[in-house]
């Protein structure tokens, strides 16, 4: 039963948590591809931290309801390890890593195309480079950065994936630690009323 309830949970918080985390990867490439001024870039700064927030306030969410659910199956003695609540969280987030991977292919390779892709992101980098007169004057050096990234193959679908889910991996592996601690219930051995967080 409590293996149904994981993997259930997992899979509905991890869909959500991954289509929201979709949503905010088109924002930030369309204003990168389509965009591609200061201003843009300022509105996609933005949106990334409101991202990052969100990104933290769900799997918090996901996981103090994921325990509270556990906890009502329990007898008298209510438990919620740290291990389990920092493993459903990095559990959650690696899923919605494999939807974003899976969104971020399409988009880039068969929506757009990898060239154009890659050509509409350098040209915006260079709008932007050469609107500062700092950076104008190293643009041989940032040129050369750009002819590297113009020269880079096509990644493969698998390629992309494990990409998004390494990073999504890593980014529960370390916000796991506070969250997972926050969620966690200790037994309550002398059988007293167990406060739930």
């Amino acid at each position: 039963m409590k293996q149904n309830l994981f993997l259930n949970k997992v899979t509905l918080y991890g869909a959500i948590l991954g289509f929201v985390m979709l949503a905010s990867h088109i924002f930030e490439q369309c204003a990168v591809v389509y965009g591609g001024s200061v201003s843009w870039y300022s509105a996609m700064g933005i949106e990334y931290l409101v991202a990052v927030v969100v990104y933290i306030w769900m799997l918090y969410r996901f996981a103090k309801s994921y325990s509270l659910e556990v906890l009502s199956e329990q007898g008298e003695v209510k438990m919620f390890s740290f291990g389990a609540g920092y493993g459903f969280i990095i559990s959650v987030s690696s899923l919605s890593g494999v939807i974003v991977g899976l969104g971020r292919y399409i988009l880039h390779n068969l929506v757009i195309g990898h060239s154009e892709y890659t050509k509409a992101m350098i040209s915006s980098l260079q709008s932007i480079l050469k609107a500062n007169p700092e950076t104008a004057s190293m643009m041989s050096t940032y040129n050369q950065i750009f002819a590297q990234m113009s020269s880079q193959p096509e990644p493969t679908i698998f390629q992309t994936i494990f990409s998004s889910v390494w990073g999504y991996f890593i980014s529960a592996v370390l916000v796991g630690l506070i969250i997972a601690a926050m969620i966690k219930v200790e037994p309550n051995i002398f059988g007293n009323s167990n406060s739930e967080q």
